[in-house]
């Protein structure tokens, strides 16, 4: 890990036109694309304002299959730990295609460590390492403070210690927050993710106005981005169902109109979970589907990437999924 880190540390000091060129290469070595600081796909109309430059990820726990979960849709099947180590690894190999991966070792004592997204909400260079919702988890954060602070010297601030009672009350899981590249989006369950946090994340992140969604937690939705992503600071993936609609339509009217329906995708109910898209310097799109055979949310999500000239490529999770996870819970993306 040392040398992993060091190295990324050595990186990270170059200017950052050499960055970009030393980091992103494919997994066989071929300079991959890189974007502008405010990229645009080949049409007018999409844009993507971030250009992400590293991506942070961690190896599967041997104790995965003890992951916390409030999901109905494992059907009592228990994680098969080799297979989601494969799946894993084709999601990173699958994110290499785009931008370089940082994959820190396995914590086999936290079993739900692979899912780094939930412990920090990154925006340039500005981090802040969460207080994760669930007791379990709050050990994940520390290994991660370490890796962006000390190590790609990142602007860091602790959720942990930010709390105005001189107590840890504030919690938040990464993967309540949304950043389209125009609002940041906060989902509050009151589960995962709370009030209190809204302030810390505003101030840390360089006083960008951090806009709460309420929304009532339930197996299909731990968190906001169960129920929605963007694919650029636009489009929307939402399902076609009541939370979808309720979701939706407290982001148009949090955001003053910001959104509308004309700017989003809808999803069929089944495929909910299809509504998790990485989406990569208005370049790459990593998607999944239910189940395989669902030929009509793959076409629609074909149909989106066309039009936006994006290159997609379908990537299984079924075994993260057993434990809530999906596409955007296994990556950190940094526009560093």
């Amino acid at each position: 890990m040392d040398a992993i880190l060091c190295r990324a540390s050595s990186l990270m000091t170059r200017s950052k036109t050499t960055l970009s060129f030393c980091l992103a290469r494919t997994t066989t070595g071929t300079p991959a694309r890189t974007a502008e600081k405010t990229t645009t796909s080949f049409t007018t109309k999409y844009y993507d304002r971030r250009n992400y430059s590293l991506a942070i990820a961690r190896h599967v726990p041997k104790s995965f299959s003890n992951a916390i979960t409030m999901s109905n849709g494992n059907d009592g099947r228990k994680i098969d730990y080799d297979q989601a180590k494969l799946e894993h690894e084709n999601y990173l190999k699958a994110l290499r295609k785009h931008i370089p991966v940082l994959c820190l070792p396995a914590l086999d004592d936290l079993p739900d460590s692979v899912f780094v997204e939930d412990t920090v909400v990154a925006i340039g260079n500005k981090a802040v390492i969460t207080h994760p919702g669930h007791p379990s988890r709050r050990k994940e954060v520390d290994s991660i403070r370490s890796v962006l602070q000390d190590q790609l010297g990142m602007d860091v601030t602790d959720m942990r210690e930010k709390s105005n009672s001189g107590a840890a009350t504030a919690f938040c899981d990464g993967g309540d927050v949304l950043y389209t590249g125009r609002h940041l989006f906060v989902g509050i369950s009151g589960e995962r993710t709370n009030q209190e946090a809204l302030e810390i994340l505003q101030e840390g992140l360089g006083d960008i106005e951090a806009i709460p969604i309420p929304f009532q937690q339930n197996a299909n939705a731990l968190h906001l981005k169960s129920i929605v992503t963007h694919i650029d600071d636009r489009t929307l993936l939402v399902p076609e169902n009541d939370m979808g609609h309720r979701v939706l339509q407290t982001i148009i009217d949090a955001s003053n109109s910001g959104y509308s329906y004309s700017d989003v995708v809808w999803l069929p109910d089944h495929a909910a979970l299809s509504c998790n898209v990485v989406s990569i310097n208005g370049r790459g799109l990593l998607a999944q589907l239910v189940h395989e055979e669902d030929t009509k949310t793959r076409s629609i999500l074909q149909e989106v990437a066309n039009e936006r000239n994006l290159q997609i490529e379908f990537v299984s999770q079924k075994e993260a999924a057993k434990c809530d996870g999906a596409l955007t819970c296994c990556s950190v993306l940094l526009d560093i």
